[in-house]
């Protein structure tokens, strides 16, 4: 194949010999990909600080069939969120957001709104550090809906009743909701009707404005959807995420 160009955001790097890396990243046009910038870690590497995590990048290319490494060969900045990693908190959980990006997008597998998604998550932090814990839960609540894990959270998955008018909801061991009357003896989580509306309000705001929204809820309707996502992650990839941000561990 030809030069391949598109817009792209840095994952994840590793060194590879004495001057290489391998990257990666989440393009627009390919999804997620595994690419080796040679000479990348000279100093005078024809990439600069393009390769830094969670940098917005011009990319360029070449792929070769039947490989699953690409060839990078430039990487001009665009927008750079590196500043964020000033703290072991922002790091933590950037590096969640990463894997979670790594783990439930396919390879070489294009998805628009994924690439929006966490473009507009990315801004929303740099414009509000204050409201990462908020916007963590935001990001995770739509990575499982794009890739199809998260449940239905209008209807009840037994009688489609709408969980609206439901006094008390719970997730079953299947991972669907369910409604008060359709609920008894079953095994599960309860959740509360000020998570339900967290869960709302996710689907039908922008990250900044959900910042500001869940702020006003109380902490432990936070917590609650932590522990949600969590358990849908957990399900989905049979095992926890390696990265765990502080802010989850306190």
């Amino acid at each position: 194949m030809g030069l391949i160009e598109t817009e792209a955001i840095i994952l994840r790097t590793y060194n590879l010999a004495e001057a290489d890396k391998i990257v990666i990243c989440l393009t627009r046009k390919a999804g997620v990909i595994r690419g080796v910038a040679r000479g990348s870690r000279r100093l005078k590497s024809r990439f600069g600080a393009g390769l830094e995590p969670f940098t917005l990048v011009a990319l360029s290319y070449h792929e070769k069939e039947g490989r699953e490494l690409v060839a990078l060969r430039q990487a001009e900045i665009i927008s750079s969120y590196f500043n964020l990693c000033s703290d072991a908190l922002m790091v933590s959980s950037l590096a969640r957001m990463a894997e979670m990006v790594i783990e439930f997008s396919p390879p070489h597998e294009p998805n628009e709104r994924v690439f929006r998604m966490v473009s507009a998550c990315l801004e929303a932090i740099s414009r509000s550090p204050a409201s990462l814990e908020e916007l963590l839960g935001y990001f995770e609540v739509w990575l499982l809906r794009l890739s199809g894990f998260l449940p239905d959270i209008t209807r009840c998955s037994v009688c489609g009743s709408s969980l609206r008018d439901s006094v008390a909801v719970f997730m079953d061991a299947e991972g669907r909701l369910r409604c008060r009357q359709c609920s008894p003896g079953a095994l599960g989580a309860s959740l509360s009707e000020e998570v339900l509306g967290r869960l709302r309000a996710i689907r039908r705001l922008s990250p900044d404005a959900y910042a500001l929204e869940g702020l006003k809820g109380s902490a432990e309707s936070r917590k609650e959807l932590d522990r949600l996502t969590s358990i849908i992650i957990r399900r989905a990839l049979e095992r926890e995420l390696r990265a765990k941000p502080l802010v989850l561990q306190s």
